[in-house]
């Protein structure tokens, strides 16, 4: 079986693993979008690396959009395949596809407005509206321990994560020689004991095992003493008669975690009963909805909270705000109130309004509960900016920022370790992907401690594994195929040019692109870092 990482390959977001299938054509595990600054976005335009033409199928882990979010991109290109996920996921990808189209459109419209008041042309979203609803229409919903056969001859069986609502960890199956090749992709992991939903299955061995690795180099604090700290925060904030307690949340699974546990507060009298708790965000709403149409996937203590009526929904202080003038009124109330927005790295979202409006302000609390990429605004905060830019204009910090880690829906170090250790096998190759590379590389070294001879790669983008039952090789994509996958060349590049004149001509480059960068369109953009990114590759190496 032959794999070719297509993102979240030193790095969180993008993943996507594009599978040969011995009858032919191609299988992607996974189609997230990238996601934490401009020149890594430009590749979610960078189309042809995928090769929609040949695929047959789909499987998503989850419906977080850096798993699932350039699916509507592909059936734009002609994709027409299915896509497999879970009931719950599936479920979760109508709203969230909806969402993401309605935002790629207005990025579309905005981006227009600027490029004609400057005579350029019409810029086109990544995918549209009606893209996300074809794109829904593929979707062929999968059990948990159920055997499939994916068109092309592969086989799949879908295991719980415990990371978000539907979340799967996915062994993927090859004929091999009258045997078959078993490779794990495990998704997003999550932790034991978590507040919605029941721990990571331990799936049948395998023989390769592609593992996220979002905190292999950190431990998380305990679940009880970040819900204390998170009340801290909140008690802090009420008996000074503060102003905000801002918190940016993933609209799936962590406003829902955030939710229960105030609903929890309310009822157990933690928190002052007239509290204003505002949900402003539609999707986290409409996610909501979703979370209690399946009860059956909660685990026994939520179940229980559940069925006595204590669960948010019974909530009289929740006001969940739909409108644009409703989110606007919010700035009106007097006094300390809680407001839960997305997105979770403030990057996009309402909760960019109420940080402008409350970030200069000494008396708002920002209580951040979830990971934060590189190139967000979440992250710059987190890491302790005293200002910072919202919808291009500069706003100083004087807010208090709390990050509280213990809520992650990601498993840390020795939870990642735990759930690798029932697969370690004399045979088994684990390619480390879905973090970022410095801590990549650090568990690698941890993991080398731990099981001394287990064989670990750390992929770069475009490399290719090829998996049998015996052992599994990196097999580094050559400069050719890379550049072929993203852009035809133009000329012959000969490797004897002499290094003097190609420097000359990378300079004039430089000068001239940084005088018209604003000019090129983004898929152009997206098939210029794609050969930047070969040729660093290739330098460096």
């Amino acid at each position: 079986m032959k794999i070719k990482c297509l993102g979240a390959v030193r790095t969180v977001t993008g993943s996507c693993y594009q599978l040969e299938n011995p009858g032919g054509g191609l299988t992607l595990l996974d189609c997230g979008l990238f996601q934490g600054g401009r020149q890594t976005e430009l590749r979610n335009f960078n189309t042809p690396v995928y090769r929609p033409e040949a695929l047959s199928g789909i499987v998503v882990t989850h419906a977080h959009m850096d798993h699932s979010g350039l699916v509507p991109r592909l059936v734009k290109a002609g994709f027409r395949g299915p896509v497999y996920a879970t009931g719950a996921t599936a479920d979760l990808l109508g709203i969230l596809w909806a969402d993401g189209a309605h935002i790629q459109e207005l990025e579309s419209k905005w981006k227009t407005r600027k490029n004609k008041r400057q005579g350029g042309a019409y810029v086109a979203p990544l995918y549209t509206a009606e893209d996300a609803r074809a794109a829904t229409d593929l979707l062929e919903p999968v059990g948990y321990g159920r055997d499939i056969e994916l068109r092309g001859g592969l086989g799949a069986r879908f295991f719980q994560a415990g990371h978000i609502l539907g979340a799967a960890s996915v062994q993927m199956a090859s004929p091999e020689n009258g045997g078959e090749t078993r490779v794990l992709f495990s998704g997003d992991l999550g932790r034991k004991g978590q507040l919605l939903i029941p721990d990571p299955e331990e799936p049948p061995r395998s023989d390769a095992v592609f593992m996220e690795t979002t905190y292999g180099n950190r431990l998380h604090k305990g679940l009880d003493e970040s819900i204390d700290e998170f009340f801290g925060v909140v008690d802090e904030a009420v008996k000074l008669g503060a102003g905000r307690i801002l918190i940016p949340a993933f609209a799936v699974e962590r406003t829902q975690e955030i939710l229960y546990l105030l609903a929890k507060a309310h009822f157990d009298g933690r928190i002052p009963k007239d509290l204003p708790i505002f949900l402003d965000s539609p999707l986290a709403a409409g996610a909501s909805e979703i979370y209690l149409r399946h009860p059956e996937l909660y685990d026994e203590e939520a179940a229980a909270v559940n069925a006595l009526r204590q669960g948010p929904q019974h909530m009289p202080c929740l006001k969940v705000t739909k409108t644009a003038e409703e989110s606007q009124r919010i700035n009106d109330v007097k006094g300390p109130a809680i407001v839960i927005a997305g997105s979770g790295m403030a990057n996009a979202g309402r909760i960019l309004h109420h940080l402008k409006h409350n970030l200069w302000r000494a008396d708002c609390h920002v209580i951040f509960v979830g990971f934060q990429a590189q190139g967000t605004t979440g992250r710059r905060l987190v890491e302790g900016a005293d200002e910072v830019k919202i919808f291009r204009e500069p706003v100083k910090v004087k807010a208090k920022i709390h990050t509280i880690g213990g809520f992650s829906g990601h498993a840390d170090q020795s939870e990642l370790t735990e759930w690798l250790r029932p697969q370690v096998h004399e045979n088994l190759t684990v390619t480390l992907v879905h973090g970022e590379e410095q801590g990549m590389l650090a568990y690698q070294d941890h993991l080398a401690e731990v099981f001394p001879g287990l064989k670990t790669v750390v992929p770069h983008w475009l490399e290719v594994l090829d998996v049998t039952s015996k052992r599994a090789t990196l097999q580094p994509s050559s400069p050719e195929a890379g550049i072929a996958a993203v852009a035809a060349p133009s000329r012959d590049y000969s490797a004897s040019a002499e290094a003097e004149s190609m420097f000359r001509r990378l300079d004039r480059l430089k000068e001239n692109f940084g005088r018209r960068q604003e000019a090129f369109p983004p898929n152009s953009l997206a098939n210029l870092e794609a050969l930047l990114n070969m040729a660093e590759e290739i330098i460096l190496r």
